[in-house]
């Protein structure tokens, strides 16, 4: 997945979700341009502010201003390495971050994490 501008992470209904998709295959059918989009939708507020804990909030932080390793990334966030590999999990399940490979000179390889958006929106209605 290439780095995207934003992503936008909000509450709504599978309802809205309905409404958005029948509104771009309306704009689809009268031949206009579809603006790409990278939207994480949560029924509820409180599911996404689980997701999007203060510990996840704060190593996407440090991911963006550093990409690195599981275990440097640890250590910038004064965490342990297995909860810090948890978080990478579930924010890479969610398109979020994602992991590649590098060569690492004279070690072999190594994993390195980064942040696919450049931003994250977040949306919430209660």
């Amino acid at each position: 997945m290439k780095k995207s501008k934003s992503v936008l992470v909000k509450t709504g209904s599978i309802e809205n979700f309905m409404d958005n998709v029948k509104n771009i295959m309306r704009a689809a059918d009268k031949g206009e341009r579809i603006k790409p989009s990278w939207t994480l939708v949560f029924a509820d507020p409180s599911e996404m502010l689980h997701f999007l804990s203060k510990a996840k909030i704060n190593l996407i932080k440090i991911i963006r201003r550093h990409p690195d390793s599981v275990t440097n990334i640890a250590k910038a966030a004064n965490q342990n390495r297995a909860s810090v590999l948890r978080h990478i999990h579930e924010l890479e399940d969610f398109g979020l971050v994602k992991t590649h490979e590098e060569v690492n000179p004279g070690h072999g390889r190594h994993k390195i994490v980064t942040v696919i958006a450049s931003e994250l929106k977040l949306e919430a209605r209660i």
